[in-house]
């Protein structure tokens, strides 16, 4: 049987496929989104990435290559925003929305993150087609016990959460983490949450081919956005921690989101204070090419995030040959095999600070970490996950067709 190309609409309101990570409020979700909707466009489907205009030189339709293209509709001014602004945008970009999918419709609608699900979900229901929502992060209420540095969120989000759990016709996730997530806080159906786990892009994320990694003084890396939720300050503490003759030199990849200048401030007070200014380099955002030769000439890649979907870096490192020293928690427990690719650490910046210097100090169980990661990694690219995706939508239709009506209130039929 002839299989029929879809027409896909990922939403994204609040943060620009094409903004690099480690900007902005770009970061592990922008790289996602955009691999899978390139290996969908493809697999020969059609694919829009539909995000707000942030810029006035964004143009309306940027073609990307066959079949995936990005558009800019207007939602409020054309400038970068604080991530908590958008929240006052969900109506008119949800209008815009609206428009833009009467005039050219569309088989089905992937909303990235809250903010996007809940302008999306009306258009969706008025329109007749079913929306799948992903998330990549959720809220906690006040109640829900929190790991450091997480933060309670405003009520109306997670009540918009547990709506879009409940109202959207499929939850993607990235992880059983994520997906134990939405079913347990949000009351998620089990049956219509599907993990898809990201994959990596294994020929630009590549081992380094040299021996000489490391032959002075190693390097360790922490990549991200400048943000307290991603634990930078704990990655300095864990550093500070080892005796100054044993210390590696630190590199900080990223830049603060719209409103993160204090916090990157802070970050240098810290390392100035612990006495590190000549061997802690914080070098902002890199472009793809440039993260993925950074991490090849590493030592050791830290993951202190506080929360974590999955931890794409962890991912990306593996593939670069390189061990992953990451925090015991979310979907980090999956992109990691603990005592294998790296190791897991769940506690104070002592515990970080020894688990850093037995892989440094140890040259034989950081070659088999580093060849494990790389098998690891084979084992994962973005072709098989985007086929794992396509073949969730399809099965979505199909029940669709199958009952003649969309998702309400968790239930179908």
């Amino acid at each position: 049987m002839e299989i029929v190309p879809l027409d896909i609409a990922f939403v994204v309101l609040h943060t620009s496929p094409l903004h690099r990570p480690g900007t902005k409020d770009a970061g592990g979700m922008n790289v996602v989104v955009l691999a899978q909707a390139r290996e969908l466009a493809r697999a020969g489907n059609r694919v829009r990435l539909i995000t707000r205009r942030s810029d006035e030189a964004d143009e309306p339709v940027v073609e990307l290559e066959p079949g995936l293209s990005v558009i800019h509709l207007d939602a409020g001014p054309a400038r970068l925003l604080a991530k908590g602004d958008h929240e006052a945008l969900i109506e008119p970009f949800g209008a815009a929305l609206a428009a833009h999918l009467e005039d050219d419709p569309t088989d089905l609608i992937h909303a990235e993150h809250w903010y996007s699900g809940m302008a999306a979900l009306p258009v969706a229901r008025a329109q007749g087609v079913p929306m799948l929502q992903s998330y990549h992060s959720i809220a906690a209420a006040d109640d829900t016990p929190l790991t450091d540095g997480e933060r309670a969120e405003a009520p109306g989000r997670l009540d918009a959460e547990r709506r879009l759990a409940h109202e959207s016709d499929g939850v993607v996730t990235v992880s059983e983490a994520e997906r134990e997530t939405v079913v347990e806080r949000l009351g998620g159906d089990p049956h219509r949450v599907h993990v898809v786990h990201p994959g990596v892009d294994t020929d630009l994320f590549h081992p380094n081919a040299g021996e000489d990694r490391g032959a002075a003084r190693p390097e360790v890396i922490v990549a991200g956005r400048l943000h307290p939720l991603k634990g930078f300050d704990a990655a300095i503490a864990a550093i500070a921690a080892l005796p100054p003759e044993r210390r590696p030199a630190l590199r900080l990849i990223g830049s603060p989101p719209p409103d993160g200048d204090e916090y990157e401030a802070y970050l240098h007070e810290q390392v100035e204070a612990a006495g590190m200014g000549d061997t802690v380099v914080f070098e902002g955002a890199l472009t793809r090419e440039a993260l993925a030769a950074r991490l090849r000439d590493a030592a050791l890649v830290l993951i202190p995030s506080y929360s974590e979907t999955y931890g794409l870096v962890a991912l990306e490192a593996a593939a670069s040959g390189v061990p992953v020293i990451a925090r015991a928690i979310g979907g980090l427990v999956e992109a990691v095999a603990d005592a294998e690719t790296g190791l897991l650490v769940d506690g104070d910046a002592a515990e970080w600070a020894a688990a850093i210097d037995r892989v440094l100090g140890d040259p034989a169980l950081a070659a088999r970490m580093r060849d494990a990661a790389r098998e690891h990694a084979l084992a994962r690219n973005w072709r098989a996950g985007a086929v794992e995706l396509e073949r969730v939508y399809r099965d979505v239709l199909e029940r669709i067709e199958s009952f003649g009506v969309l998702c309400s209130c968790g239930t179908h039929g």
